[in-house]
């Protein structure tokens, strides 16, 4: 695995000539280890869209957060009581996770480095906690602010991490410099669904495994694999030979699809 690609995979297209025949072509296909300025790139996106979805009129988490815990929403006092708790929580041990990151590695203690790991544990389990309460109350916080741009930015990060295979290395499947320029070429992707079928099943498995990755439930070559492999049975697709379906991509859909 080369060290500027988070996950690579192939895949089999199937065309019918002219003459009756179907001819075979395996292509290969990559998906982008970012590096800090896309990284940085990245999060701008998102801190951008959050912000004009609140000048649009959508509430903020934030927001949210204060009319549930001034008794308002649709949840219950232990309800409140309790997300409110895991909000807190995980502030507080972010803010002792990132004391201990921000030193270098060689100036960690034993100690600091054991509880370090700790932390993420912690966190992760918490972070899925918040996750599930959330899912429970779909319709408010899937309608905040934040949401909506976290669902634009998956998007942003599947335009600038799919790559194909071409020629003598692996290019962008989707062109332009800006990301209104590549998402003309994702539209035209499913404008001429009959075209581009094989590439929208790729694109939705390309989508299916960033998704995996933005959420922090896939980070290294070996869980995007495994996800991938459940991704290709849940579809009744063989890694071998896989037979894309032809889908709309919804990372709404995704969302709901991964969560707790």
């Amino acid at each position: 695995m080369n060290n500027k690609w988070l996950y690579e995979f192939e895949a089999m297209q199937s065309t019918n000539k002219e003459d009756g025949s179907t001819e075979k072509v395996l292509k290969k296909f990559a998906i982008l280890k970012p590096n800090r300025r896309i990284r940085e790139d990245g999060e701008l996106f998102y801190a951008a869209e959050t912000s004009r979805f609140a000048k649009a009129g959508v509430l903020p988490k934030a927001a949210w957060n204060t009319i549930l815990s001034n008794g308002g929403g649709s949840i219950s006092d232990d309800e409140r009581e309790l997300y409110g708790n895991l909000l807190l929580k995980f502030r507080d041990l972010s803010f002792e996770l990132q004391s201990i990151l921000i030193k270098g590695e060689s100036d960690r203690t034993e100690s600091e480095k054991s509880r370090m790991n700790e932390l993420m544990d912690e966190l992760d389990t918490i972070r899925k906690e918040i996750q599930s309460f959330e899912s429970s109350q779909i319709s408010i916080f899937e309608n905040t602010a934040e949401a909506k741009a976290r669902n634009r930015t998956i998007l942003w990060w599947v335009l600038n991490m799919s790559y194909q295979y071409e020629g003598d290395g692996f290019k962008p499947i989707f062109n332009g410099e800006s990301f209104n320029e590549k998402i003309l070429k994702y539209d035209d992707f499913e404008d001429n669904q009959d075209k581009f079928e094989f590439m929208l099943g790729i694109i939705r498995r390309i989508t299916y495994l960033i998704t995996l990755w933005f959420l922090g439930r896939a980070e290294s070559a070996e869980d995007l694999e495994y996800f991938d492999k459940s991704f290709l049975k849940d579809n009744n697709e063989l890694p071998e030979a896989p037979k894309q379906e032809v889908v709309e991509v919804k990372t709404e859909q995704l969302i709901e699809e991964l969560k707790p």
